[in-house]
């Protein structure tokens, strides 16, 4: 069973560090893409039922979604951390091509706003959805730039807490029950 574990501002950064490190020997190792998952959810509770419930479907997604375009994984993996599920997945596809098919589950998907994929080329440079030509993401609440939301701490935890269990409530009545 997954329980909720409060954690502090350094685990966040320590668990982000260790992330980049991953990420960065993958894309040595195998020379190739690779696409991180994790999960925005807002607030010190980063790893709980709902957020792993979250990842699993994104994940799971994202997978499918490569396989449907007749990309197998080269390398794939998922850590359920107290900071958060994370999943790394490596692929053969050109990373632009990959950063788009994470941008279409993000906007697609009913729990995509939810979901934050990072695509990271074989140089170790992330790929922006602005490199791409898309806006960037926006708040859950209100229409505003999310990060703008976010550093001004225009809502609470609360309210975007509220938010995303009414996104999950809908969402896993509809598609999964």
């Amino acid at each position: 069973m997954i329980c909720a574990y409060e954690i502090t501002l350094e685990q966040m950064l320590n668990a982000r560090e260790a992330r980049a490190e991953k990420q960065n020997m993958l894309c040595t190792k195998y020379l190739l893409p690779v696409i991180s998952l994790t999960v925005n959810i807002p607030g010190a509770f980063k790893s709980t039922p709902v957020s792993s419930r979250i990842f699993r479907e994104g994940y799971d997604e994202l997978i499918k979604r490569l396989l449907e375009d007749g990309f197998a994984p080269v390398y794939q993996e998922t850590c359920d951390l107290i900071t958060g599920s994370e999943g790394y997945v490596v692929v053969n596809m050109d990373k632009c091509a990959i950063k788009e098919l994470v941008i279409r589950i993000e906007m697609e998907h009913p729990l995509g706003r939810l979901l934050d994929f990072d695509v990271i080329g074989q140089d170790g440079m992330a790929i922006s959805r602005e490199a791409l030509g898309y806006p960037k993401r926006k708040c859950l609440i209100c229409n505003e730039e999310a990060h703008v939301c976010a550093r001004s701490r225009a809502h609470s935890i609360d309210n975007l807490m509220e938010k995303i269990q009414s996104m999950t409530d809908a969402y896993f009545l509809v598609y999964i029950e």
